[in-house]
């Protein structure tokens, strides 16, 4: 697939959210505008491609995926997989068949891989396993391995570097419709829900599919609805991913005739959440919930006041920031990582 002439791939880096599904087809479903400035499809081209056909690395495309699932066994890897991060570096074919060096953050989340892209292209291209034998021929050596079992564990092939920690806040994935600020009724209640992975009742009392055509600020609590619809806002004006932290109703009222339960009495569900905007797809938002909080005091104006999220949590879980901004290989990694393979 030819990149256009008028289409140019970033030379700095660039940020990106997509959704494939995490059997043997790994066909894509989603993926944010930032993907034509990081490798120069647009989400067109890719949606309903194969996730594997676009890996670069010569290893095997397979390879990268028995990460998740044993291919043998078909077996989830690990304990409680549902609730790893996976980090890993992977070379992606861009659209001018050059291949880009991208650093892969992703969860798995109901039979979906959701993946965070952030591309180095200034990184020249090295194929993975060139990296991986020069790095064991270096190890064997201080070893002093002799040169039949030297040339033997060359021999082996080589698997990515995958490094995984606990993740065990629950996740789900929400797309809305594309916001639209002059729209009078997304001015007060937001953009619609176009889709919503089952997960979502392990955040919020709500089922996905009375989820969809629903307008996502009714599940927002009333004291963060300003600084959500600025955060969409931002969202729809950018083709960057963008961190947020914001807090949801516990018991949202979607369903006409469903028991009401008053904001002041309605716990809050603080959540963490990761955006990213296709200009045809709308608006995916990547949620993981923190803790259930209990509803926020009105001041003297008989308003909330806001919920004053912190930037930290007492739990035992490295937080999406520290995820993004930590590399598991470096020495500034945030404690919490070990290697998966």
């Amino acid at each position: 697939m030819a990149l256009p002439e008028d289409r140019e791939l970033s030379i700095c880096p660039s940020t990106y959210i997509g959704m494939f599904i995490s059997d043997s087809s790994t066909r894509v479903i989603f993926v944010s505008e930032g993907c034509t400035m990081a490798v120069g499809y647009t989400p067109e081209d890719l949606i309903g491609t194969r996730a594997r056909d676009f890996i670069a690395d010569s290893i095997g495309r397979d390879d990268y995926l028995d990460q998740y699932e044993d291919r043998d066994t078909h077996e989830l890897v690990g304990f409680d997989d549902e609730a790893n991060v996976y980090s890993m570096w992977i070379n992606i074919k861009s659209a001018r068949g050059a291949p880009v060096l991208h650093r892969i953050i992703s969860f798995k989340c109901d039979a979906t891989i959701v993946y965070l892209g952030v591309t180095f292209p200034e990184v020249p291209f090295r194929d993975h396993s060139t990296h991986v034998i020069e790095k064991l021929d270096g190890e064997l050596a201080q070893l002093s391995v002799s040169p039949e079992d030297q040339e033997r564990a060359r021999g082996t092939r080589p698997m990515p570097q995958t490094f995984m920690t606990p993740n065990r806040q629950a996740k789900c994935v929400l797309i809305l419709e594309n916001y639209a600020p002059q729209n009078a009724d997304q001015q007060i209640n937001g953009p619609l829900i176009n889709f919503a992975l089952a997960s979502i009742d392990r955040i919020i009392d709500a089922d996905n599919t009375d989820l969809i055509s629903f307008p996502f600020l009714k599940l927002v609590a009333p004291e963060d609805v300003l600084h959500v619809t600025t955060y969409l806002e931002d969202l729809s004006g950018s083709t960057d991913v963008k961190f947020k932290r914001f807090a949801l109703l516990s018991r949202p009222r979607i369903i006409e005739g469903d028991i009401e339960v008053q904001d002041e009495d309605n716990m809050r569900v603080l959540v963490e959440g990761l955006g990213a905007a296709s200009s045809k797809d709308g608006i995916v938002l990547f949620l993981r919930k923190l803790r259930t909080l209990p509803p926020p005091k009105r001041h003297n104006m008989h308003e909330y006041t806001h919920s004053r999220i912190g930037t930290t949590s007492d739990d035992d879980h490295l937080s999406l920031l520290d995820i993004l901004s930590t590399d598991p290989e470096t020495t500034d990694a945030a404690p919490g990582w070990s290697q998966l393979r």
